[in-house]
């Protein structure tokens, strides 16, 4: 895992019509690990992952790689390998879960390296080759945020943003599927921000966090320290740190 940023937010400003949301914002995640983004809701957190990505006006400098890509547009950010898993799953209903991964693969006309990246994500998902041919919309709660996952893996992105995965599953299937994410960015090296209320889970998988607060991020370290921080824990863990 390389010591430098991978992706850098300095100065970030963003909001919705005349209300911001964000306050300065600025964090940077190094290349190949997890970075979990913790805080009480309405903090700002999903509106950091839709500035990362192109969604909303923002005013600051976000840089990829090196590359400037602030104020670009979705479609261009993506191309740039930047895939995001919206809360909520967002996934295509009425179309099939075969026609759901190959939206994700727009990008990619040669179809010998769809077909490869089809295989891939039933690796990772093998509960998706079973039902390649139902519509989404039958899919259970767990099965369509995999679905989400594997559609945004499609687009082999060198970063992903995962907005609320374990929100309405399962502690079982939850388990499962932070696994999963651990596994991908283990063996495809890819760097991974997680929005995520189980903030517990969240730091088990991460290497880095930032905590915000009304669009201002109030701590950052590495999960361990930030998972052994009273202040953390009381707030967002749910337990007091043992002596």
């Amino acid at each position: 895992m390389s010591g430098e940023p991978f992706l850098s937010v300095g100065d970030l400003y963003a909001g919705y019509g005349g209300s911001r949301v964000l306050h300065g914002i600025g964090l940077e995640v190094r290349r190949g690990e997890v970075c979990a983004i913790l805080g009480p809701n309405g903090a700002g957190k999903t509106t950091l992952l839709r500035a990362l990505c192109g969604m909303v006006r923002v005013r600051g400098d976000i840089r990829l790689d090196g590359t400037e890509i602030t104020g670009r547009a979705p479609e261009s950010v993506a191309r740039m390998g930047v895939a995001h898993v919206p809360e909520g799953r967002g996934t295509f209903t009425a179309l099939t879960v075969e026609e759901n991964l190959r939206v994700g693969a727009y990008t990619q006309h040669d179809r010998t390296r769809v077909a490869a990246d089809l295989a891939r994500v039933f690796d990772f998902f093998p509960v998706l080759r079973e039902k390649l041919r139902d519509p989404a919309g039958g899919l259970s709660g767990g099965q369509q945020q995999m679905l989400a996952i594997g559609r945004a893996l499609m687009l082999r992105p060198r970063l992903l943003l995962l907005d609320e995965p374990s929100l309405g599953l399962s502690p079982l299937v939850t388990q499962e599927l932070f696994q999963i994410v651990r596994t991908i960015n283990a063996e495809e090296h890819t760097t991974v921000m997680v929005v995520e209320q189980n903030a517990h889970l969240a730091l088990e998988v991460a290497h880095h966090a930032h905590v915000i607060e009304t669009g201002r991020i109030v701590l950052s370290g590495s999960a361990e320290v930030i998972r052994a921080d009273e202040q953390v824990a009381r707030s967002y863990l749910g337990y007091r740190v043992q002596p």
